[in-house]
């Protein structure tokens, strides 16, 4: 049985994230989802009662960002963080802008439109018995819809919303058009970051043929998962 366990949703782009860094490092872990109402004993598992947490050699991390830091001290190869300050702190940046900002573009695009959600439920509910995609399918937008408004990005146009996040999507063009990586000439931590959320979009929402229209970001996004 593997010592690493990732604990988490199917969907959170937090959670890919992890799955992402523990792939790129190599390393052997096995999955616990909590989807449906499983989603009720994370508060055991985490105080903020939030996914993934990382279960190793006995060891608990909360935090895609902590459980980053943690596996580079104890994997340190290939590296995550650039060695050069510069880029470190650039690959920081993007990495603090998908977490809390570009998430909520996410949140927004599959908890904002039918279309996604009704691709989104089953997903939460992955493996759970029937009734409880009701349950969630009732609850979920509920509670997603008001931590948008709350947000900020809730209270906007479906327009406005789209406008903004295609404006980031030409700002990620411009950059890969100069360099291979969003910080430097080598993956770090800033393209799993970043790619973790744009590929949960793409999962669920109407919008994947025009964000695959961009050559540069759908040619990152190709690497990045070789």
């Amino acid at each position: 049985m593997s010592r690493i366990v990732l604990h988490q949703w199917e969907i959170s782009p937090f959670c890919r994230k992890a799955r992402k860094i523990l792939q790129y490092k190599l390393l052997d872990y096995t999955i616990q989802s909590y989807n449906g109402l499983l989603a009720l004993k994370v508060s055991k598992l985490s105080k903020a009662a939030k996914l993934p947490v990382l279960e190793y050699e006995g060891e608990w991390i909360q935090d895609s960002s902590d459980i980053a830091e943690f596996l580079e001290r104890h994997h340190p190869q290939p590296p995550l963080f650039p060695s050069d300050p510069q880029h470190q702190a650039q690959a920081l940046l993007w990495e603090d802008w998908a977490d809390e900002s570009l998430y909520w573009y996410e949140v927004y695009f599959r908890f904002m439109d039918q279309h996604a959600l009704r691709l989104t439920i089953p997903l939460l509910c992955a493996g759970r018995p029937q009734f409880e995609a009701w349950v969630i399918g009732s609850l979920a937008p509920i509670i997603y819809q008001q931590q948008l408004r709350a947000q900020g990005i809730g209270r906007l146009s479906r327009d406005r919303v789209e406008t903004k996040f295609f404006q980031h999507l030409n700002r990620i063009e411009v950059v890969l058009s100069q360099q291979p990586w969003l910080a430097g000439h080598a993956l770090t931590i800033a393209d799993i970051a970043v790619a973790a959320q744009i590929e949960e979009i793409l999962r669920t929402s109407t919008l994947k043929e025009q964000i695959l229209g961009y050559p540069q970001l759908a040619d990152w996004l190709t690497r990045m998962n070789q």
